[in-house]
């Protein structure tokens, strides 16, 4: 699959690059009626014959289809900067392959509004070569006809396929093996799934929605607010109203993958098979009238079915939550039709292929129609997980569809798990359905992925496949899944026999916290494994009950106590002593059974304050499960810490210093645990938790640590907003370093709310917290320096002189580095970083120093635009003749932007920072003719511009010009030290010698088509520089001369280089070309030019910027710049700098005088 993954990746590259996708378009389809059907449509439309007649029958009916379309190449995913970089340019050539056939289809103009509205139901996806659309006969021709259109489907709405069955495919072995699903997540595309339930309320991570809104079909869409689409909290919900056939579906099939009941009660189940897996719940399910719900059962008038579009959409997020989510398999208990063999033609499967190279398994039910040799669809697609469904008993489920199709099989008859009633959240039902075997086998995945996290979809498979304990039916014999032989059988070992719980012995009864007043304390336990010890009593006299665990209590106050096991899992016995040792207890009091037909067990006594009691809970006839002990009373006044919840979480500001510590203290005494509150650590009984959030301020490793606790500490963070939706970070008991105390590492993002939670660890223990935290820290009284990331980095401006000094100043207390940013001179410490841009005027050495600073500096200086794209020019620490101050020289190349960066050296130090920049200023003269007599070939030039581009630096005589236009317009001698001189009131136009270059060709256009560019930029102000009045105009004018061949070419306007990011000016641009003679625009100015560039003959052109806005600060690097383009390629570039005339550096020059009016339209 990995290389299915990379040609597609491969085909729609060239989607982006090539330019060769869809050349020519799609010729016109005339108006169709109810003709035979077209050439392109039998060839390419599935079920062609059926759709066309729905469609010519009709002449204003549509009917949603699914196009499918050939992308040319893309490369492998490492070609790409980052994973989201290989994704989003993916997503970006299929949608340019969309929009081209569309384009051709959809009248001009309407392509977003198809998307928006549901007179076209456009659905466009991201990840598949293909889109959804609501298509008349007219649409269906066209699409056909487009060359790289390959199969187009019709778009079929489909229904959903409708505690003892874990043991069957060895679920507690392989909990035992800790193999639970932890770490992982499951995807259930399906009516969605209620969050609220008591077995799915801590599961569901992440939700999303995509339903149609069909009013030919009668569908609506259930996703919040109608919309066709949702990845809003809330947006994957169940429906719940009880006369919509199929509610509840996607409730029981998600609780039955990962289900885990935070309040079980007998006869519930305690979990689902990847008891400790996450969820991500997608609604693919539109509601629809009775009329297209066939055969309805009484009571219900409506139903909901899924357009095959919608599951495409729902499986593409899937896709694009793989970086997010480590997601083991995604459920589809969903299909419909009759497939005998393979439909690999299905739109499905391009996405499900390229799920499974990212190792998510799709696990879809068969189907319930009774087939002896078929399944439905999407069942039928052999990249898929088929599932069969059999009985308790091994035999198979007398609905379920069967055949040579069928991958695996597992329990689907008479399954309970959560399901809708109104408003209940404890509703479990038991239903039947391949439905129902399917998400055995996608928690299945998740479990074994726990244990085997490399291992591939095929590899798991296969040991499913192998492992499993084979049922016949109909001649075909298929494996029901044996879920801990398929672990072992990939590499997994056989643990050990269970040891028992914790407080299996007397010696190591657990602590119970005394409760709030008016409260009751709970924790949780097991007993499975456990067993009585010599000289144990029989607890409320029942011999059968030596499955015994411990705890203790010793009230703080004297009064009634009541002791309950409800929401036990088992039939409980339960005893209450007081003594030291076990065999020297004396009863206080003891229970079997509530009443009669409850198995839970109950006590009340008079405690008295300071006496500790010895409880054990047991099994009647040895039944072993999940514990609840509640105690209520024995208070003594005591309440809950002030963080107690979640809602009540204190606030951790950051530090000053990144990793500067944070420490807090707390105590938990009297904390209880809310209800749905996930077990810490996996630890049952850490239930007296307290809540701290924590919010970065910058990007980094960060480390948590309870060192200074004086108890046994669990320690937990996660992300989420409620107890409900909590997400884990990183989550740890006992740290190796600290012995009994905790402490976690992982790499937190700015901005992001991290919730921490402090438990009690073995024993449930209560005390002192004591709890630091590192890193993400910033100084949060002062704020950092203006400077100190890159992107603000501030402008130091050329000297008039070349090698005049420029020095600034700054501080770089409570400055931080950026993520990503460079270790500057290799010095991990120098991190308090502050920045500045430098672009010489002129080339040269360059000379950068901090003498004058009052602290250890570190200089350093790169080019780039980024943190993450910098390259190194220059660094150093400590200067031999600066001591510990900073100096580096480096040969400067004009018009290139240089970052510097100082910070502080051995020992991070802050403190005054001066800094001297020398080399690379402007030359400076007080007027033109002596600025035209100092030059020579290797005198200064003007402000630098692309290695293409060229420059003239043009003088006058003392007489003004009388129009701008005039200056322009003369012809300039495009040799050096050449003069060019118009007759009549001009004056004489100079190119400077030295000043113009030969622009380097496009390689793409050598031989014959060579072309070869000199060209000349004159200002206004005879110096390089277009000064613009505010709220006024100015213009710069140039001539360009072609010396290859003829050629046709546009002058085209920029404000970036040819690869560099644009500047945003306050300014409107424009070009024309100019009339030599007359020194008028030649047509209408526009921001490009086309022309003839014949051979030797110069061509003239103006371009003007008018001011608009804001000021334009002087910067050599802020550039306006004319690209000459042949065909897509640049063969050419002048440039000239550009500023508000007032701003410092930007005086005005004396050239600066008539208006732009004066230049003819």
């Amino acid at each position: 699959m990995v290389g299915k993954t990379v040609a597609l990746r491969k085909q729609l590259l060239g989607a982006i690059a090539s330019g060769l996708f869809l050349v020519g378009g799609v010729a016109a389809t005339p108006s169709l009626a109810a003709d035979a059907a077209p050439a392109a449509v039998t060839q390419k439309v599935e079920g062609h014959n059926e759709l066309w007649s729905k469609l010519t029958a009709d002449p204003g009916a549509k009917l949603p289809v699914i196009v499918q379309f050939s992308m040319p190449a893309l490369p492998e995913a490492a070609a790409f900067a980052s994973a989201k970089a290989a994704d989003d340019a993916q997503t970006k050539a299929i949608h340019a392959a969309q929009d081209k056939i569309l384009g051709a289809v959809l009248p001009s103009g309407t392509l977003s509004s198809a998307q928006a509205t549901e007179e076209r139901n456009l659905k466009r996806m991201d990840f598949s070569p293909m889109f959804g659309m609501l298509a008349d006969a007219d649409d269906l021709a066209k699409l056909a006809a487009n060359p790289n259109v390959t199969v187009i489907q019709e778009d079929v709405a489909v229904p959903p396929s409708l505690i003892q069955s874990l043991p069957i495919i060895q679920m507690p072995a392989m909990y035992s093996a800790g193999a639970t699903g932890n770490g992982y997540h499951v995807a259930v595309l399906d009516t969605g799934a209620r969050r609220s339930h008591q077995f799915l309320s801590t599961r569901i991570v992440s939700e999303a929605c995509y339903n149609s809104t069909f009013a030919q079909h009668g569908s609506t869409s259930r996703c919040p607010g109608g919309a066709t689409s949702s990845t809003a909290t809330g947006s994957g919900e169940d429906c719940t109203a009880s006369n919509i056939y199929g509610c509840g579906h996607g409730t029981h099939v998600a609780g039955t993958a990962a289900g885990f009941n935070t309040s079980p009660q007998s006869g519930q189940p305690s979990n689902g098979v990847a008891r400790d897996a996450r969820i991500i719940s997608i609604n693919v399910f539109s509601q629809f009238p009775a009329s297209q719900c066939g055969s309805l059962p009484s009571g219900y008038n409506s139903c909901v079915l899924t357009y095959t579009s919608d599951q495409i959409s729902g499986l593409e997020r899937v896709y694009a939550l793989r970086n997010t989510y480590n997601i083991a398999a995604i459920n589809m208990s969903l299909g419909g039709g009759q497939h005998f063999s393979n439909c690999d033609t299905d739109s499905r499967k391009p996405i499900i292929d390229q799920l499974k190279a990212a190792r998510i398994a799709t696990v879809i039910a068969a189907g319930n129609e009774y087939f002896t040799n078929s399944v439905g669809a999407p069942g039928c697609i052999s990249s898929a997980v088929t599932v069969g469904s059999a009985t308790k008993s091994d035999v198979k489920s007398d609905f379920s569809n069967w055949g040579t199709l069928i991958d695996v099989v597992a329990p689907g008859s008479s399954i309970v798990a959560s399901y809708i009633n109104g408003s209940s959240n404890s509703q479990f039902s038991s239903l039947s359905g391949t439905s129902m075997a399917s998400p055995h086998v996608t928690g299945a995945f998740a479990a074994i992925r726990t244990a085997h996290p490399n291992a591939t979809v095929d590899q798991i498979e296969n040991a499913l496949k192998s492992t499993g304990t084979g049922i016949s039916a109909h001649g075909v014999t298929k494996p029901r899944i044996n879920v801990n032989s398929a672990r072992l059988a990939l590499g997994g070992t056989t643990p050990p026999p269970p040891t028992g719980p914790a407080n299996n012995n007397f010696a190591n009864r657990i602590a119970v916290a005394v409760p709030a007043a008016g409260s009751t304390r709970t924790v949780t336990g097991s007993n499975v494994g456990a067993n009585a010890e010599t000289g144990e009593p029989l607890h409320a006299g029942r011999s059968g009950a030596r499955t015994s665990v411990w705890w203790r209590f010793t009230p703080a106050s004297s009064g009634s106590i009541t002791i309950t096991t409800a929401g036990s899992s088992f039939d409980t016995v339960l005893a209450v002593y007081t003594g030291s040792s076990v065999g020297g207890l004396s009863s206080v009091a003891s229970n079997d059974d509530v009443a009669s037909g409850n198995l839970q067990s109950s006590v009340t006594f008079n405690g008295t304050a300071g006496t500790q009691y010895q409880i054990a809970v047991a099994g009647y006839n040895n039944a072993t499960g999940s514990i609840r002990l509640n105690v209520t009373g024995g208070s003594g006044g005591g309440t809950p810490p002030a963080n107690d919840n979640l809602a009540n979480r204190i606030m951790i500001p950051p530090h000053g210093a990144i990793f500067g510590p944070r420490s807090v203290t707390a105590n938990n005494t009297y904390a209880t645990a809310e209800p749905g509150e996930p077990l810490h650590v996996n630890r049952p009984v850490a239930t007296n938790s307290v809540w701290w959030r924590y919010t970065p301020a910058t990007s980094g490793r960060i480390t948590i640590d309870t060192n200074g606790s004086n108890f046994n500490t669990v320690l937990a963070v996660y992300t989420g907003s409620s107890v409900s939706n909590l997400s884990l970070v990183a989550w740890n008991d006992d740290d190796p370093a600290l012995g009994r105390r905790s402490k976690v590492v992982f790499n937190g993002v700015a901005g992001t709310q991290y919730q921490i939670a402090v438990a009690g660890g073995y024993g449930n223990n209560s005390g002192h917290i004591r709890m630091t935290v590192r890193g993400g820290g910033r100084y949060d009284t002062t704020p950092r320096p203006e400077n100190d990331d890159l992107a603000n980095r501030i402008m130091i401006p050329p000297h008039g002189a070349i090698f005049g000094p420029r020095s600034v100043t700054a501080n770089n207390t409570y400055a931080t580095a950026e993520p990503g940013e460079p270790l500057h001179v290799n010095r991990p410490v120098a991190t308090n970083s502050v920045w500045w841009r430098y672009t010489p005027a002129t080339s040269g050495r360059i000379t950068i120093d901090t003498n004058g600073s009052n602290f250890n500096t570190v200089l350093a200086v790169y080019t780039g635009s980024s943190v993450s794209n910098l390259s190194l020019v220059a660094w150093n620490d400590d200067d031999p003749a600066l001591g510990r101050r900073s100096k580096v020289v480096f040969n400067g190349v004009a018009g290139t932007q240089y970052q510097i960066a100082v910070a502080g050296g051995y020992g991070n130090n802050s403190g005054h920072i001066r800094m001297t920049v020398r080399g690379g200023g402007r030359y400076v003269v007080s007027s033109a003719g002596d600025q035209v007599a100092g030059l020579s070939s290797s005198g200064p030039a003007i402000p630098a511009l692309e290695s293409s581009a060229f420059t003239a630096v043009a003088s006058a005589s003392d007489t003004p010009a009388p129009s701008p236009a005039r200056l322009a317009a003369a012809p300039v001698a495009l040799q050096q030290g050449a003069s060019a001189t118009k007759s009549g009131d001009t004056g004489d136009v100079t190119v400077a010698a030295g000043s113009q270059q030969v622009s380097q060709p496009a390689t793409a256009l050598a031989g014959s088509d060579r072309v070869e560019l000199v060209s000349a930029v004159v200002t206004p102000s005879n110096d390089g520089i277009l000064r613009v009045p505010a709220g006024g105009g100015s213009f710069t004018t140039l001539a360009v001369n072609n010396a290859g061949a003829d050629a046709t070419l546009t002058a085209e306007l920029s404000l970036s280089p040819v690869a560099g990011a644009a500047s945003a000016l306050p300014a409107g641009m424009s070009i024309c070309r100019t009339d030599p003679a007359t020194s008028t625009c030649i047509g209408t100015r526009a921001s490009s030019v086309t022309f003839e560039a014949a051979s030797n003959t110069p061509v003239t052109f103006a371009a003007f910027v008018d001011h608009q806005g804001g000021e334009i600060a002087y910067d050599p690097a802020t550039r306006l710049y004319v690209h000459f383009r042949q065909g897509s390629a640049v063969v050419g570039t002048a440039s000239v700098s550009v500023c508000t005339i007032g701003t410092d550096g930007c005086e005005a020059g004396s050239r600066q005088t008539a208006s732009l009016t004066e230049i003819a339209q």
